[in-house]
């Protein structure tokens, strides 16, 4: 069978085998960046159906971050609130930058002071502790079964849209 051909009974593989290894890696990707763009819209929603209040005029949803993996590790990719560099920091009323998602998707431990270090009692009043959000998990829950199917999709239509720019179809 010619290259240009494309075999009416399994179209993609054929269209698959036909295109270079770039364009193949390049629909693959493309397909990874839409889904995970699409959980992170998700992933955003629930936050803010979560109860998780705006608390100063920046976007929380803002620190929820996507990763597409190298080709070389794997297709993949990845979304999380853990911040990383500069990214997935919000910045309070008082200019700090905290990891705000990052304790809510999890919750935090209980907090206390301890005392002074003169009052030789060592107690402390509890000052609290943040409530487990969980969105991430929800919007995993959610969207788990239709993934691989969505990843499907787009990579085909990526995949046929590289062979029509080529003139294969």
């Amino acid at each position: 069978m010619a290259s240009s051909e494309v075999d009416i009974r399994n179209p993609f593989v054929s269209v698959y085998k036909a295109l270079s290894l770039k364009d193949q890696r390049k629909a693959l990707r493309g397909a990874m960046r839409r889904e995970a763009n699409r959980l992170k819209r998700q992933a955003a929603g629930n936050m803010t159906t979560s109860g998780l209040g705006p608390g100063t005029n920046q976007k929380l949803s803002k620190g929820i971050r996507t990763r597409v993996y190298p080709i070389r590790y794997g297709a993949g990719f990845m979304l999380s609130v853990k911040p990383r560099r500069k990214k997935g920091f919000h910045k309070n009323r008082q200019g700090l930058e905290k990891p705000v998602l990052m304790w809510a998707e999890g919750g935090t431990d209980p907090r206390k002071t301890k005392g002074s270090f003169f009052s030789r009692k060592g107690k402390g009043h509890v000052t609290g502790r943040m409530r487990r959000y969980g969105f991430l998990r929800k919007t995993e829950q959610q969207s788990g079964p239709t993934v691989e199917q969505n990843l499907f999709h787009d990579f085909q239509d990526n995949l046929n849209k590289a062979a029509r720019k080529q003139g294969l179809l």
